[in-house]
């Protein structure tokens, strides 16, 4: 049952909250390979990993990450996949996806700016985008193995909660931060003790402050990423040009 398990709980998304509430008789005996007489099941159907496919370009990968920038494609299927990691995915570009399932059923799903969703290792589905402008999103998939840790100092917080932070939502393994910046606004003294990448919405100029080192500018535009590995050195940040905002995944 460990298969049926898994389209279960593909059909539960974070961020879009989403929740289809029905899974018929029909849809079980798919699922599991078996059927309802009883009789002997039949082995569970493999499919195609996710990734590398057509549309999706892989960006960058760490000891806690793989990172794809993905686009769907006017009436282009991806094709029924299963999910070999958990995944976040990050909407930068809007457009409606179809999202098909083993079971037969589908759904169209807008995708909206900013909008975040997380999506279970074992999820079946196959996609295609159905709109003019094809939808775009950053997805970071991530590793099973757990990212190294910064041992805590004392009096020091760490990146996150903190102001101009909202938490999204958070799992066993991460929390998942929308974060801006504010010109004039310097942030909170801290340390990165968790592994954390990021996708920026808006972009703007940034200016960090760290102990013993003079100050650094950074200027990112929407799409770049960032990875942040545990740093050793306190540091601050403040914006110092537009309004920078970014969506962090941060691993526990």
């Amino acid at each position: 049952m460990v298969f049926a398990d898994k389209v279960v709980r593909s059909l539960v998304t974070f961020g879009m909250f989403g929740f289809c509430s029905s899974f018929s008789a029909l849809a079980w005996t798919q699922a599991t390979g078996g059927n309802l007489s009883g009789t002997a099941s039949t082995p569970a159907q493999k499919y195609a990993p996710p990734f590398p496919r057509d549309g999706a370009k892989k960006i960058q990968e760490t000891d806690g990450f793989v990172i794809w920038d993905v686009t769907w494609e006017n009436g282009k299927s991806t094709g029924m996949h299963e999910l070999e990691l958990d995944q976040v995915s990050v909407t930068l570009t809007e457009g409606a996806v179809k999202v098909s399932r083993p079971d037969g059923t589908w759904s169209i799903e807008q995708q909206r700016f900013g909008s975040v969703r997380f999506e279970s290792k074992g999820t079946v589905v196959a996609e295609e985008g159905v709109s003019d402008e094809p939808s775009r999103a950053m997805i970071f998939q991530l590793k099973d193995s757990v990212p190294p840790k910064r041992s805590i100092t004392e009096g020091v917080p760490g990146q996150f909660p903190r102001l101009g932070a909202v938490k999204l939502f958070e799992t066993d393994r991460i929390t998942v931060w929308d974060y801006s910046w504010r010109v004039g606004v310097l942030g909170t003294r801290h340390l990165h003790y968790n592994q954390s990448a990021a996708v920026f919405l808006e972009g703007g100029t940034i200016r960090s402050f760290s102990e013993g080192v003079p100050p650094r500018s950074v200027s990112r535009k929407a799409g770049d990423l960032t990875y942040q590995p545990a740093l050793k050195a306190p540091h601050q940040e403040e914006a110092v040009e537009g309004s920078p905002r970014a969506i962090f995944i941060q691993f526990k």
